[in-house]
């Protein structure tokens, strides 16, 4: 099986090559969860850092949602289920997928398990701007409201989620230090 960066590489780096330094960035900021994770849970987070926007690549587009797309794809490649679950659900995607009427669909082919780092994973997101440069989760925020315009679908799921994604990054920060800390 193709390794997740590999994939990665083949989906975005020709045709979204700036999506392509924003997955690479991610994967490997997921590495800084090693001190707060097992092994397995590590190994699958950075692997879910450089795929969790395949969904993107039009080779692979169904519904039109990057995660459920990524993540279908991923599953009919054999990818891990926690690899696969934790695109799925990448940074807050069940809000996203209700305003866009797929929420029964996200929740019915990928149960979302509560176990996975899907915290950390949103940490790593969206401490990574566009073109995989360090950002505040503030200012990425504000960078994909301002990109995408006030009329957008996914502005108003970044309006509608705001207060759950800063929770999320701020309980990974805390694991983070909490970890750090302890190693």
């Amino acid at each position: 099986m193709v390794s997740a960066k590999t994939l990665a590489e083949e989906l975005l780096a020709k045709d979204l090559p700036r999506r392509w330094q924003h997955v690479q960035a991610v994967g490997r900021r997921a590495g800084l969860f090693a001190n707060a994770l097992q092994q397995r849970e590590l190994t699958n987070l950075i692997a879910a850092g450089f795929v969790h926007d395949i969904g993107y690549a039009e080779p692979i587009m169904d519904t039109g949602f990057h995660p459920i797309d990524g993540a279908r794809h991923l599953r009919r490649l054999g990818f891990d289920e926690d690899i696969v679950c934790l695109v799925a659900h990448h940074t807050c995607a069940h809000i996203e997928a209700d305003l866009r009427e797929l929420g029964t669909t996200l929740q019915t082919e990928f149960p979302r398990h509560v176990a996975l780092p899907h915290d950390e994973l949103l940490f790593c997101d969206l401490t990574t701007g566009p073109c995989g440069e360090l950002v505040t989760v503030e200012d990425r925020l504000a960078e994909v409201k301002t990109r995408y315009g006030a009329d957008h679908l996914v502005h108003r799921f970044i309006t509608t989620a705001e207060d759950q994604l800063l929770a999320a990054a701020e309980r990974a920060k805390a694991k983070l230090a909490s970890k750090a800390w302890a190693a």
